[in-house]
């Protein structure tokens, strides 16, 4: 029997949870259930737990609500406690990679290898002075975050099964047949923003921020000494557009912008880094896929198109998979990008 997947992202204030079942014959992936449910603001710090107790509640109480039919999960990382490089390993069978990849990442490491969790996403297979090699992309994450994240989702009574990166399960969660050339994915989280090349939907490159959607609000409660939920309102309804009929939409305008300028820039100059490193084979980037709450700041997709020159597209969160009886597909379709995360994760479990 096909077995199903969880997976679980642990958001600012909520996790989301995405059971889907596998592709199977002629059967395509189906998601079966989605669910949020809140959690504390001070539980989970830029993707890693900190409050083991809350997150495991919250957690039982999503398995709970949701119904899920499994308790395997794939859970994800990201932010800045991971650190992502490119990096040349010989051709070697996969056993031989892990056990030399410890020692060829020692170098490009800021800690200890032995405080990190190591994986490496090979892209494709070069020749260089010493014969058949690999290109691919190092993720290191430091040890103590992955283990408490493991840790809380275990003590909820899920089993973790595998640990992705998030900016490879965005991609993930676009469908198959818009992943097409060399493409640029923006997903703007709330505390952080990933910014990926892909060609043919295959991760080239990444670049983490550490700023998202949050930091534009906490900008604004900081400017203008509003309340939490006041501010968060004010950042969609003006987001950096301003209004030429509110006078007050001019300075909050410019606080957002002030607060996007770095994800634009970063936009920018990720498309001319990756074009002049391929400028030998003539590789341009074709479009921008924008995701993640803070991607429906208004005005940004415009900013972006402006700086990169490239049209710019809001990306989907359910990977263009069936739709189970057991999802609410209005409360889907209102969540918008939001589920891409949790989605693509249960995707790579489902792989």
């Amino acid at each position: 029997m096909t077995k199903t997947i969880v997976g679980l992202d642990f958001g600012h204030g909520v996790i989301r949870g995405a059971e889907v079942m596998p592709e199977h014959g002629r059967q395509p992936a189906t998601l079966l259930r989605y669910q949020e449910i809140p959690v504390p603001l001070d539980a989970i710090r830029e993707g890693v737990v900190v409050d083991e107790e809350a997150v495991a509640a919250a957690l039982e109480n999503l398995r709970g609500s949701a119904g899920f039919g499994t308790r395997r999960a794939v859970i994800g990382i990201g932010g800045q406690q991971v650190l992502i490089r490119e990096l040349i390993m010989p051709a070697m069978s996969p056993q031989a990679l892990r056990d030399a990849l410890p020692f060829k990442a020692q170098e490009l490491l800021p800690l200890p290898v032995e405080d990190a969790v190591l994986d490496y996403y090979p892209v494709e297979e070069v020749e260089d002075a010493d014969g058949a090699s690999l290109r691919g992309l190092l993720v290191a994450a430091t040890k103590q975050s992955v283990v408490a994240n493991i840790r809380a989702v275990k003590r909820a009574g899920f089993k973790v099964v595998d640990v992705d990166l998030i900016p490879f399960a965005v991609v993930r969660a676009q469908p198959k047949a818009t992943r097409q050339g060399v493409q640029l994915f923006v997903h703007v989280g709330a505390t952080s923003t990933s910014v990926v090349v892909t060609d043919s939907g295959v991760p080239q490159f990444v670049r983490l921020l550490p700023n998202g959607g949050h930091d534009l609000t906490t900008a604004l409660i900081n400017q203008l000494g509003l309340r939490a939920d006041r501010a968060d309102d004010m950042k969609r309804r003006y987001g950096i557009t301003a209004d030429p009929t509110d006078l007050q939409s001019d300075f909050v305008a410019r606080v957002n912008a002030e607060g996007a300028r770095d994800i634009v820039q970063a936009a920018r100059t990720t498309v001319a880094f990756f074009e002049n490193a391929r400028q030998e084979a003539g590789t341009s980037v074709t479009d921008v896929v924008l995701s993640g709450g803070g991607s429906q700041l208004r005005g940004l997709a415009e900013e972006i198109a402006s700086a990169t020159g490239l049209p710019v597209a809001t990306g989907r969160g359910d990977a263009g998979i069936r739709i189970g009886p057991r999802v609410d597909e209005v409360a889907m379709l209102s969540a918008g990008v939001v589920p891409a995360v949790a989605v693509g994760l249960a995707l790579r479990g489902a792989a």
